[in-house]
């Protein structure tokens, strides 16, 4: 099965066309319209590192790695 995705916007008249699909004429195809929600393009996009930012520093007492960690290392190279 081949799937061709695009995004449109349904304009005032309600009647969307579609042009330059490929798929030959005479093809039987299925289509599904879905609306997205609005939320999607009204959210700002953010990286990882700026919304991981809020729990900088939240752990204490903490090691800085595990190289401080005896345990972490034991067997090692044997």
């Amino acid at each position: 099965m081949f799937a061709h995705r695009i995004e449109a916007t349904i304009p005032q008249n309600g009647r969307l066309y579609l042009d330059a699909l490929p798929f030959t004429m005479g093809d039987k195809v299925e289509i599904i319209i879905l609306k997205q929600p609005t939320s999607i393009y009204n959210k700002k996009n953010i990286s990882f590192a700026q919304a991981a930012k809020k729990f900088q520093a939240c752990i204490k007492k903490a090691p800085a790695d595990l190289s401080t960690n005896p345990d972490y290392f034991k067997g090692f190279g044997e």
